[in-house]
Order: structure tokens, then sequence, then C-alpha cells
């Protein structure tokens, strides 16, 4: 189902909101989704000044910018995020793909630091094999997964590269967030 606005997906809000507090920075390299006001409103109540955001849908982007807020300082570029500069400091990566791993092997593998990949989780193996798919991508080995039920049920997973956090949840379809912390 094709969505026109995030605002009544309140699982992914829930998780995004509590992925952002993880990083604090002022540029946000994205996918803005369905609403680009929405999602640049949102970016701005988390302390992002400064967008970079890619469309690649020439429809969606001519729409998008048919009902963009006038004074946003921002770059928009028609085309696939892979081609963003991902070496940017002060930087925030948000990968909101919204369809599965398995179309996105490049993206998974381009972005090393300061992201958060967001994927369909209608794959075979769901969520442990999108798991595992992703550290065999970027070929990290995971050392330890502790699992923490808390107020947003969350894998913190620790491998030979770094630490990450996993979320999975369900709106209109499974997902899961993977964010490099």
């Amino acid at each position: 189902m094709l969505k026109h606005t995030y605002v009544d997906s309140t699982r992914k809000k829930v998780a995004r909101e509590f992925l952002m507090e993880y990083f604090k920075f002022r540029n946000i390299v994205g996918l803005a989704g369905p609403d680009i006001n929405e999602y640049i409103e949102w970016c701005k109540t988390k302390g992002y000044g400064t967008f970079h955001i890619y469309e690649m849908d020439n429809k969606t982007m001519i729409n998008q910018l048919s009902k963009l807020s006038k004074d946003v300082p921002m770059n928009y570029v028609l085309g696939d995020i892979i081609q963003a500069d991902v070496n940017k400091d002060d930087t925030l990566y948000d990968l909101d793909f919204c369809r599965s791993i398995i179309n996105h092997e490049d993206h998974v593998t381009k972005f090393k630091k300061n992201f958060i990949m967001t994927f369909s989780l209608r794959t075979k193996g769901g969520i442990i094999a999108t798991i595992k798919h992703f550290f065999k991508l970027r070929k990290e080995k995971i050392l330890n997964t502790i699992d923490i039920s808390g107020p947003l049920k969350q894998k913190k997973i620790t491998t030979n590269q770094g630490d990450y956090i996993f979320i999975s949840y369900r709106d209109t379809s499974p997902m899961c967030c993977i964010a490099k912390i």
C-alpha cells in the first residue's frame, strides 16, 4: 500500500524517535518519504538544520517540490542516495528504504557510520535472515547480541566493527531499523 504520509504510522514514529536520540548532528542526508514537509519539520525538532534529500522517482519529486515549504535550507537530488558523500562530519544518513534488504545490498556496504537504515521484513527468514544478511554484506562478525525489553523492544548488536541497535515493528507491514551508533 502506498502511503501519503507517516503521520499515522505510530510504531514507525516510536522507533525513529528512539533511534534519533543516538545522533546529535546538524546535517541530514536522507529519503524524505511520502510527505517531505512532515519529514523536514520532524527533523528540525531533532536539531537538524541542513538537508540533503534524495528521491528516485521524478513524479514524487515534482509532487514534493510543489508542496515544499519555501524557506528550507536543502539540496534536493533526483537520483539514488547511494550517490551521497558518505564521509561528511556532523551528518546523519537517514536511509528509510521501506523495501527488503535484498534491494539495497550496495547501500548496506557503502554507508559506514552515523546511519539509520529501515527495511521491510517481508523476506524469507524475516528478522534473523535480515540481520545475518546485513552483517554478512558488511563483512562484520557479530560478537554479542543483547535483547533489551525496556520501553521499546530492541537488540543491541556488537560486531568487530562497532555497535548497532536493531528494532523491529509493524505498522502496515513488518519493518525494521538498524542504526550504527
